[in-house]
């Protein structure tokens, strides 16, 4: 009775199951939509990340809407039938079949068994066979094909290429299952799996790109990924979690993602689907892209172009007076591997239209062009040009300081030469054979910068293409923002790169790939206008808040934090929650200074036994930031002998009891505190025994109590009865009589009898 009375105790409150929904909601992957690679990975991160977090206690009957067929407990390591609620592990087991427990699927010695948002996380948690579980122990998900058995799944050397050390496989219907687990912790926590290599962890992940898994691994997850497809029960748990925690598992709702980031079709942007037609993705056909504004020298935008499963080459063309386009044909590699293209208004309408077409025998996008034109620039904007002229004693390839013609420069393999073919004027800027070369501007520009431009070509026609990187920095040169790249040919030409830069602002050109190159007249346009600010208002992560029933709640800390803001800021919170700015005064509502400040917030109905869930908003008139909130009130712990609920015993309770019995009524009863002898039943022996307790004060009645100590848990028992102490995971961890001290390692704790549980925190 007492392991099944503490299950339900530490399930602190019962929550409604949530339905599945039918599919997944409109619009939810959008914003991964053309990604590739690494974008699109932290695509997906940012659209499942910070879910809903789940207290651990709380697991057990999340299970019920997960991961159970009625009443029984789906178990993939072992196909035991358990029932729930009932062969939950609460201490040892012997064998299979002897309970079920929480597992990590993910082993949370892998990360150091910190109680991050991972330790809770529903798409990684499953309810296993508990003897399985300890056999699996820390060792990593593989193949072992000579393995021992255990439960459904094996136990043994890995026979997997790539990997010779100990791993646990599971059965083949549930491999794939565990590899989209392992496909999703790698999204949700990108940015924290390449540490999670402690114990056995650095067999599977690794920091050392951001895919995040060692190629072993990849190679065997895929193949379990490939082999077991997603499952009508799969599907079914995704949604159920969903409903829970407010996020997804794309590799279940997307299975062919997998590919796209570790499998055969990395390199390609996602569209959306698993179909393997031809497709542009960038841009989207039917949009409209600005080109931007014509001051008199031409204004170019850079456009990205990325496709799938393109075999034929494309043809690029734009229509209207003064656009053109470089370069006019595309292959279809490029256009798989992503490239660019260059359109560049020329014209002198107020307002022009245009249309760009990239099209082939196999697919056809077209695309609104708009552009204006403005002879007198930004407010006046001026130009200054860089032209090396007047430059002397170089002619080699050094890394030094040059002081060019408008600006000093630092360089790395770099000389100014005459006599080059191509310049403008009699010097010019030559870059090395090696693809290391930079010029990068030791003085600031202090008018800021709308664009810059400069003539580049290969220096012979038997040079290896080079890759330019345009960069500018605004804290002289600690740090350098990418503004865009470029091909020089073996044409002489102008390459334009617009920018929007208030300030101090330098540039650095520096080369990527390929050999040598001529660079020339490096023209900076400058840009007076005064910067525009976007206020920030950041909010701080908030803790989870507990509360027992009709008593006070945790109270969690929070700051406000208000950047380049000159607004006060509102504060609002929903849901049965408060907030205050000195903890004696709670409202929903607050006003906050415009730079932030310090805040706190409580659980405001700590009535109801139950989770709740809110949200946190701060807003001005330019900017809103949201917080979630989550917080949880358990059941009072009952008193035997309160039976009027008014936290003492005494001489009302017995005339409480009294009418209770009497009449019926159950209003202002607690009906478990009026079963004073706890022979599971109320009548007329529990006044005799309240008023004894009352009137001797008899040891047996004053029941138990437990509390923290110094590294220990304090337990006063005046009870006849056997108290039971358990630690989170359900482990049996003493067994109490009489009044004693429990040393026990830092943790929370429950000590339990037949009718009572207390929890308790060693610290």
């Amino acid at each position: 009775m007492k392991k099944n009375l503490l299950n339900l105790m530490l399930l602190f409150v019962a929550m409604m199951s949530l339905q599945a929904t039918a599919a997944i909601p409109s619009g939810y992957y959008n914003t991964a939509l053309g990604k590739s690679d690494q974008q699109l990975m932290l695509s997906l991160h940012q659209k499942i990340h910070g879910h809903y977090m789940i207290y651990y206690s709380k697991l057990w009957e999340k299970f019920k809407t997960t991961d159970c067929n009625g009443t029984t407990i789906i178990d993939r390591y072992a196909n035991t039938s358990f029932t729930y609620g009932t062969n939950q592990c609460s201490g040892g087991y012997s064998g299979v079949g002897d309970c079920y427990n929480r597992e990590h699927s993910v082993p949370n010695s892998w990360w150091g068994a910190d109680q991050d948002t991972m330790y809770t996380d529903l798409y990684h948690m499953y309810p296993v066979d508990g003897w399985v579980n300890g056999e699996r122990g820390n060792y990593p998900f593989g193949d072992c094909a000579n393995g021992t058995p255990k439960g459904t799944g094996k136990l043994g050397t890995c026979t997997h290429s790539g990997y010779s050390g100990k791993v646990f496989e599971v059965a083949d219907e549930y491999k794939g299952d565990f590899a989209r687990t392992y496909f999703y912790m790698v999204v949700r926590y990108m940015d924290r799996v390449g540490s999670w290599t402690q114990s056995y962890g650095n067999a599977v992940f690794t920091n050392s790109s951001y895919k995040h898994l060692t190629p072993w691994a990849i190679s065997q997850l895929l193949e379990w990924h490939r082999n077991d497809p997603v499952s009508t029960l799969e599907s079914n748990r995704n949604e159920a979690v969903y409903g829970i925690q407010h996020n997804r598992n794309p590799f279940i709702d997307h299975p062919e993602l997998a590919e796209y980031l570790w499998g055969n079709k990395t390199g390609n942007a996602w569209t959306g689907s698993a179909s393997t037609d031809p497709v542009i993705s960038t841009p989207s056909n039917g949009s409209t892209i600005n080109v931007g504004t014509n001051t008199g020298n031409g204004v170019s935008k850079e456009i990205t172009v990325m496709g799938v499963y393109l075999t034929k080459s494309l043809t690029v063309s734009v229509t209207g007076t003064g656009f053109s386009v470089t370069p006019t044909t595309l292959t279809a590699a490029a256009v798989n591997a992503g490239t660019t293209i260059t359109v560049t208004y020329n014209g002198t309408a107020t307002n022009a239209t245009g249309r760009l077409t990239i099209s082939s025998t196999e697919v056809n996008t077209s695309v609104t062009l708009t552009a204006t034109y403005n002879a007198g620039g930004s407010g006046g904007d001026t130009e200054t040009i860089e032209t090396w002229e007047g430059c002397t004693g170089y002619g080699a390839y050094t890394t030094t300081f040059i002081q060019g013609h408008a600006f000093a420069w630092n360089t790395n393999n770099v000389g100014i030469w005459s006599g080059d073919a191509n310049a403008n004027g009699s010097l010019s800027c030559r870059f090395g054979k090696n693809a290391d070369s930079y010029i990068e501007m030791a003085e600031n520009v202090t008018d800021g910068a709308s664009k810059i431009t400069f003539y580049a070509a290969k220096w012979s026609s038997s040079e290896a293409t080079p890759t330019l990187q345009v960069l500018y920095s605004t804290n002289n040169g600690s740090t350098w923002t990418a503004v865009g790249t470029c091909q020089p040919n073996t044409t002489w030409q102008q390459y334009i790169f617009n920018v929007d830069v208030t300030g101090n602002v330098r540039f650095k050109i520096a080369q990527t790939a390929g050999a040598r190159l001529n660079i020339d007249d490096i023209a900076i346009t400058n840009n007076p206008g005064t910067p525009v600010i976007i206020p920030r208002i950041d909010i701080s992560t908030l803790a989870a808040m507990e509360a027992e029933q009709n008593g006070a709640s945790s109270v969690v800390r929070g700051t406000v934090s208000g950047v380049d803001n000159n607004e006060d800021i509102i504060l609002t919170v929903d849901g049965n929650f408060e907030i205050s700015l000195n903890r004696m005064t709670w409202s929903q509502a607050l006003t906050l200074d415009p730079s932030g400040e310090v805040f706190y917030v409580r659980l405001a109905d700590t009535g109801t036994v139950g989770d709740f869930y809110g949200t946190l908003t701060a807003k001005t008139s330019r900017v809103t930031a949201h917080a979630d909130l989550e917080g949880t009130v358990v059941a009072k712990p009952v008193t035997p002998g309160d039976v009027n609920m008014d936290s003492k015993v005494s001489i009302s309770d017995v005339t409480t009891l009294i009418n209770y019995l009497l009449n019926g009524s159950t209003e202002g009863v607690d009906v478990i505190a009026a079963d004073v002898n706890t022979d599971g039943k109320v009548n007329i022996a529990d006044v005799t025994a309240l008023i004894n307790l009352l009137l001797s004060g008899s040891r047996e009645m004053r029941g138990w109590d437990a509390y923290p100590g110094d590294g220990s848990i304090q337990v006063i028992n005046f009870t006849k009865e056997n108290l039971e102490v358990y630690d989170f995971d359900g482990k049996l961890r003493a067994v109490v009589v009489g009044n004693v001290n429990v040393k026990l390692p830092a943790g929370i704790y429950v000590v339990a009898s037949d009718n009572k549980s207390r929890k308790v925190v060693v610290k």
